[in-house]
Order: C-alpha cells, then structure tokens, then sequence
C-alpha cells in the first residue's frame, strides 16, 4: 500500500491531493523467470470505487512515464475474465483483418473495429459481425473459418434471397 502512495504522489500530485485514494486490496503476482531478464513482478490493486481506477489511468495516460524509485513502470486495467474470453475469440478475427491490411482495433472493453471502403467498421460482439459479414461475400470468404460458418450454407441462402 505504501508503494502505491508513493507512485501516486511522485508521479500524480494532484491527484493525491484531491482524492480520498480507498485501497480494497492488493495483491502480488507470482514471479515468471526468465535467464535472459529479469521481470518484474505485477501488482495488483483494486480500488473501493471504479472512478478512482479511471481517474489513476487517465492521469497515466496523460502523463506518458509513469516512475518508481526513477524507474519507469506501467499501469494497466484489470480486465475481466469474460473481457479476456471475448478479446481472446476475437484474436484470430484481428489476425485476419491484420493480414489484408484492414487496420484492425480491438478497444476497451472487447469491441473489434477495422477499415472496409473507407469506413470504419464496429462490432461489441462475435455475433454482430457474422450478421454483418452473412451480407458480404468477400468478407465471408476471408473470415468463413474464423467465423465458424460453413461455406454451402451461406451460399445457398445467399441464393434464395438473391432469387427472391
């Protein structure tokens, strides 16, 4: 608790002055090794109220080098585990959209965004996405298999509409 204070005074002055900072724990994440560096162990901190999390992460990001001791540091967000399930279904999607140069973002929490024609395209979930791309065959095609779609099905529907 004390190294927080001190990150927060050092580096967020105003912050510290004008907060009540309510700690409701913290925790130390075991040490990965490795032999060619060492790596830093992790911290993590839950706040009594979410504003002040927001308020840390701001400051940070408007700051740009978080120090400790002189050292810089990082502060990041604690995602949720079903944040994390999302971000990691949406992995292979970005690695698609990455490859073809569609300049792919996954933003906070789990909303994938990529460039199509000019436009940016968003989507909070896996499943809006697949309606978008049951629309246009060239995106069904690149993602047919990230998507979990089989190909006939598609198709033959596409068909009956066109048909129609």
């Amino acid at each position: 608790e004390n190294t927080l204070q001190d990150i927060i005074q050092d580096n967020f002055p105003n912050l510290a002055r004008q907060a009540n900072i309510q700690i409701q724990e913290i925790q130390t994440m075991l040490q990965r090794y490795s032999l060619r560096r060492a790596i830093p162990r992790q911290k993590i901190v839950r706040f009594t109220k979410v504003e002040m999390k927001e308020k840390m992460l701001r400051a940070a990001r408007e700051k740009g080098k978080v120090t400790h001791k002189g050292k810089p540091i990082r502060l990041t967000a604690d995602l949720l585990a079903e944040t994390l399930q999302a971000r990691r279904e949406l992995g292979p999607i970005f690695n698609i959209f990455k490859e073809k140069n569609f300049q792919p973002r996954i933003s906070y929490p789990a909303k994938l965004s990529f460039i199509r024609e000019g436009e940016i395209q968003s989507f909070t979930d896996k499943q809006m996405l697949r309606d978008f791309v049951t629309t246009r065959p060239s995106l069904q095609e690149l993602l047919k298999e990230a998507l979990n779609m089989e190909r006939k099905n598609l198709y033959q529907s596409q068909q009956k509409h066109a048909k129609l």
